[in-house]
């Protein structure tokens, strides 16, 4: 399982995504730096880049 959250994600805060990463156990988190609650628009590349990583 992948989080994904925007480092100014004032929605879900960065610290809040961790906690539910460590809830799942096996989760992982990636913060996305310069991001928002959207961070799929904020840097579409990174975003791909760091799914696609992940999905291998």
């Amino acid at each position: 399982m992948l989080l994904l959250a925007g480092a100014y994600d004032v929605g879900l805060l960065p610290w809040n995504s961790a906690e539910y990463a460590d809830f799942f156990g096996h989760a992982k988190l990636a913060v996305q730096p310069g991001a928002g609650h959207c961070p799929w628009l904020d840097d579409p590349a990174w975003f791909t880049r760091t799914w696609a990583a992940f999905l291998g």
